[in-house]
Protein backbone atom coordinates (compact mmCIF):
# COMPACT_ATOMS: atom_id res chain seq x y z
CA UNK A 1 0.00 0.00 0.00
CA UNK A 2 1.14 3.50 -0.98
CA UNK A 3 2.01 6.06 1.67
CA UNK A 4 0.02 9.69 1.12
CA UNK A 5 2.55 11.55 2.06
CA UNK A 6 6.28 11.04 2.51
CA UNK A 7 8.08 10.60 5.97
CA UNK A 8 8.09 13.78 6.96
CA UNK A 9 8.29 14.52 11.06
CA UNK A 10 5.94 16.90 12.45
CA UNK A 11 8.44 19.34 14.90
CA UNK A 12 5.63 21.55 15.93
CA UNK A 13 1.51 22.11 16.50
CA UNK A 14 0.40 25.34 15.86
CA UNK A 15 -3.38 26.06 16.68
CA UNK A 16 -5.51 29.09 17.42
CA UNK A 17 -6.19 28.06 20.74
CA UNK A 18 -9.50 26.48 20.78
CA UNK A 19 -11.13 24.82 23.97
CA UNK A 20 -11.67 21.13 23.67
CA UNK A 21 -10.37 20.45 20.47
CA UNK A 22 -6.99 20.53 21.12
CA UNK A 23 -7.03 21.67 25.07
CA UNK A 24 -7.12 18.16 26.35
CA UNK A 25 -4.61 15.95 28.45
CA UNK A 26 -5.12 13.14 25.90
CA UNK A 27 -4.46 15.36 22.90
CA UNK A 28 -1.36 16.93 24.40
CA UNK A 29 -0.08 13.46 26.17
CA UNK A 30 0.20 12.37 22.34
CA UNK A 31 2.30 15.45 21.40
CA UNK A 32 4.84 14.98 24.22
CA UNK A 33 5.21 11.56 23.41
CA UNK A 34 5.66 11.93 20.05
CA UNK A 35 8.29 14.44 20.56
CA UNK A 36 5.48 16.99 18.93
CA UNK A 37 6.28 20.84 20.70
CA UNK A 38 2.39 22.64 20.99
CA UNK A 39 2.12 26.27 20.17
CA UNK A 40 -1.36 27.94 21.02
CA UNK A 41 -1.75 30.82 19.70
CA UNK A 42 -3.01 34.00 22.12
CA UNK A 43 -6.46 34.41 22.14
CA UNK A 44 -8.16 36.35 20.12
CA UNK A 45 -5.68 37.03 17.83
CA UNK A 46 -6.96 34.96 14.25
CA UNK A 47 -4.67 37.92 11.97
CA UNK A 48 -1.72 36.34 13.19
CA UNK A 49 -2.60 32.82 11.91
CA UNK A 50 -3.05 34.34 8.50
CA UNK A 51 -1.90 31.34 6.21
CA UNK A 52 -4.75 28.78 7.93
CA UNK A 53 -7.20 31.28 8.22
CA UNK A 54 -7.22 31.97 4.37
CA UNK A 55 -7.09 28.42 4.12
CA UNK A 56 -10.34 28.03 6.21
CA UNK A 57 -12.22 31.33 3.99
CA UNK A 58 -11.24 29.22 0.50
CA UNK A 59 -12.75 25.88 1.63
CA UNK A 60 -15.69 27.51 3.76
CA UNK A 61 -16.23 29.55 0.31
CA UNK A 62 -15.97 25.82 -1.46
CA UNK A 63 -18.54 24.08 0.97
CA UNK A 64 -20.82 26.77 0.66
CA UNK A 65 -20.54 27.04 -3.07
CA UNK A 66 -21.23 23.51 -3.28
CA UNK A 67 -23.85 23.21 -0.65
CA UNK A 68 -26.11 25.53 -2.28
CA UNK A 69 -25.85 24.04 -5.82
CA UNK A 70 -26.96 20.42 -4.80
CA UNK A 71 -29.15 21.25 -2.74
CA UNK A 72 -28.26 20.25 0.50
CA UNK A 73 -28.50 21.17 4.15
CA UNK A 74 -25.99 22.71 6.03
CA UNK A 75 -26.18 19.78 8.28
CA UNK A 76 -23.66 18.04 5.02
CA UNK A 77 -21.07 20.56 5.82
CA UNK A 78 -18.68 17.74 7.42
CA UNK A 79 -18.55 15.83 3.75
CA UNK A 80 -18.59 19.08 2.12
CA UNK A 81 -15.41 20.24 3.59
CA UNK A 82 -13.57 16.84 3.21
CA UNK A 83 -14.85 16.45 -0.38
CA UNK A 84 -13.27 20.64 -0.48
CA UNK A 85 -10.26 19.96 1.14
CA UNK A 86 -9.51 16.67 -1.21
CA UNK A 87 -9.85 18.78 -4.46
CA UNK A 88 -8.14 21.55 -2.96
CA UNK A 89 -5.03 19.47 -2.92
CA UNK A 90 -5.57 17.77 -6.74
CA UNK A 91 -6.17 21.66 -8.17
CA UNK A 92 -2.92 23.29 -10.05
CA UNK A 93 -1.59 26.20 -8.22
CA UNK A 94 -0.06 28.99 -9.72
CA UNK A 95 2.63 29.09 -7.58
CA UNK A 96 3.44 25.48 -8.20
CA UNK A 97 3.89 26.01 -11.75
CA UNK A 98 0.34 24.86 -12.51
CA UNK A 99 1.08 21.57 -10.39
CA UNK A 100 -0.60 20.10 -7.60
CA UNK A 101 0.43 19.99 -4.00
CA UNK A 102 -0.64 16.16 -4.42
CA UNK A 103 2.10 16.17 -7.35
CA UNK A 104 4.67 18.14 -4.97
CA UNK A 105 4.27 15.74 -1.85
CA UNK A 106 4.49 12.57 -4.34
CA UNK A 107 7.69 13.34 -6.32
CA UNK A 108 5.89 14.55 -9.72
CA UNK A 109 3.08 11.81 -9.55
CA UNK A 110 0.00 12.79 -10.85
CA UNK A 111 -3.15 12.26 -8.82
CA UNK A 112 -6.25 9.99 -9.81
CA UNK A 113 -8.87 11.71 -10.67
CA UNK A 114 -11.31 9.63 -12.83
CA UNK A 115 -13.35 8.89 -9.57
CA UNK A 116 -14.25 11.99 -8.85
CA UNK A 117 -18.16 12.94 -9.59
CA UNK A 118 -20.37 15.97 -9.42
CA UNK A 119 -20.89 16.89 -5.25
CA UNK A 120 -24.30 15.73 -4.24
CA UNK A 121 -25.41 13.63 -7.59
CA UNK A 122 -27.39 10.54 -6.77
CA UNK A 123 -25.17 7.52 -5.81
CA UNK A 124 -25.70 3.90 -5.54
CA UNK A 125 -24.41 1.29 -2.94
CA UNK A 126 -23.64 -2.04 -4.42
CA UNK A 127 -25.91 -4.65 -2.22
CA UNK A 128 -23.46 -7.76 -1.95
CA UNK A 129 -24.62 -11.14 -3.11
CA UNK A 130 -25.51 -12.56 0.19
CA UNK A 131 -27.50 -9.81 1.00
CA UNK A 132 -30.09 -9.40 -2.51
CA UNK A 133 -33.16 -11.34 -1.94
CA UNK A 134 -33.64 -11.89 -5.70
CA UNK A 135 -30.42 -13.64 -7.37
CA UNK A 136 -31.17 -13.53 -11.41
CA UNK A 137 -33.49 -10.68 -11.39
CA UNK A 138 -33.40 -8.25 -8.08
CA UNK A 139 -31.66 -5.25 -7.30
CA UNK A 140 -27.85 -5.24 -6.85
CA UNK A 141 -27.63 -1.78 -5.39
CA UNK A 142 -29.84 1.07 -3.90
CA UNK A 143 -29.86 4.57 -4.03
Amino acid sequence: MEKAYPDWPVARFRCDNGRGEYDNRLFRGILRVSGISFEPAPPYTQHKNGKSERMIQTLVTKVRTMLIDAKLPTAMWAEAISTAAYLHERSPRRPLQHKTPYEMLNQGKKPVIHHLRRFGCQAYKLVPPPQRKHRKFGEHSRI
